[in-house]
C-alpha cells in the first residue's frame, strides 16, 4: 500500500464512480480500480460496492476515509510548513516507450509527475522496447521505458513495475465460459500475434516455449503491433490474444473480454526504465527518475 492509493480512493469516494474519480485524478480507470485493489488487499475487507455506475463506499470503506482524511491534514499542515524549501523545476523531458507501458503505466506516472512538475514538458515517443531503448542510446530520448533488459552497455535499466501477459477472448468466444484450457487446445485456437521488435511477444514465446510450444506451432490469425488492433479483433469475437493485463483491465471488468488459463503457462515481465551511463542527467530527468522511484 502506498500514498498514491490512498489518494485514489479518497477521490473514488469523493466522486461516487471510478471513471469520474479516473478523470479528477488524470489517470486511467484501470489504475483507479488497481489502487482500489491494492487497498482491499491490504486490509482484507471490501470498500465499495460496485455498480453499473456508482461505487459507494461499505461500512469498512467508511471508517478508513474519516482515518484517511485525517493523514491527509496532517500531510497538508507539513507541506506548508516547508514550502518554498525547493527550487522550481523548468525544461524538457523526451521520453521512448514501447506501447504496452504507454497504454497504463505511464500516462498515470507522467500525470502525477505533471502535478509535481507542471513546468517540465514532457514529450512521449511510442513504438517498441528495442526502438525505444536505441532512441535513448542515441540520444533522440532522455529516458525509455521498455518490457526487457536492452542488453547494451551504454545503457542502464531499473524495474518500476510488473506486467502480465493473459490470454483473452471476446466474451462472445465459443471458450469465453472456460476457465482454464490445455496446450493441445491453444495449439487449434486463431491467435493475434505481435510482430518482431515485441517484447510482449518475446515473453510470451519464451513461456510457452518452457512448456514445450515453440510459436510455429501456434495459428497466427493476424500478427500486428497495434494493442487497440489487437482488442478490438479479439472483442469482436475474431481471435484470441496474449494482452497486458494493465492494458485490458477496464474489459476485463466489463466482461467484453475473459481471461483463460492456459496450463501452468503465466508469462510474466518486468518493466524497466532505461538511461544513458555516461550522459550527464539534466535536472528535468532526475526529478523524474526520483518521483518513480518516491512511487
Amino acid at each position: 500500500m502506498e500514498l498514491r492509493h490512498l489518494r485514489t480512493f479518497v477521490t473514488a469516494a469523493e466522486a461516487g464512480n471510478f471513471t469520474r474519480a479516473a478523470e479528477r485524478l488524470e489517470v486511467t480507470q484501470a489504475a483507479v480500480s488497481q489502487h482500489i485493489a491494492v487497498l482491499e488487499a491490504h486490509y482484507g475487507q471490501v470498500l465499495f460496492e460496485r455498480g453499473s455506475r456508482s461505487a459507494t463506499l461499505t461500512e469498512a470503506g467508511g471508517r478508513l476515509l474519516e482515518t484517511v482524511r485525517e493523514i491527509f491534514d496532517l500531510l497538508e499542515a507539513a507541506d506548508e510548513q516547508i514550502a518554498g524549501s525547493r527550487p522550481v523545476v523548468t525544461g524538457r523531458l523526451k521520453i521512448a516507450s514501447s506501447t504496452v507501458p504507454a497504454e497504463w503505466w505511464l500516462p498515470e506516472v507522467v500525470a502525477g509527475f505533471r502535478g509535481a512538475c507542471p513546468d517540465v514538458r514532457e514529450t512521449v515517443t511510442v513504438s517498441n522496447s528495442r526502438t525505444a531503448s536505441a532512441a535513448v542510446a542515441g540520444g533522440d530520448a532522455d529516458v525509455g521505458v521498455v518490457g526487457e533488459l536492452p542488453g547494451d552497455d551504454r545503457l542502464v535499466a531499473r524495474a518500476v513495475a510488473e506486467d502480465e501477459l493473459v490470454l483473452v477472448v471476446g466474451r462472445d468466444h465459443p471458450l469465453a465460459g472456460m476457465e482454464r484450457i490445455s496446450m493441445g487446445e491453444l495449439l487449434t485456437l486463431p491467435l493475434v500475434v505481435r510482430g518482431n521488435g515485441s517484447a510482449s511477444q518475446r515473453c510470451v514465446d519464451e513461456a510457452l516455449e518452457l512448456a514445450g510450444v515453440h510459436r510455429d506451432e501456434l495459428v497466427t490469425w493476424m500478427e500486428t503491433n497495434s494493442v487497440d488492433a489487437t482488442r478490438s479483433a479479439v472483442t469482436r469475437g475474431l481471435a484470441a490474444a496474449f494482452l497486458s493485463r494493465g492494458a485490458v483491465i477496464d474489459d476485463l471488468e466489463s466482461g467484453r473480454l475473459k481471461h483463460i488459463r492456459v496450463g501452468r503457462v503465466r508469462p510474466r515481465r518486468q518493466l524497466y526504465l532505461v538511461t544513458a551511463v555516461d550522459r550527464v542527467v539534466g535536472t528535468p530527468l532526475r526529478e523524474f527518475l526520483e518521483f518513480v522511484e518516491s512511487r
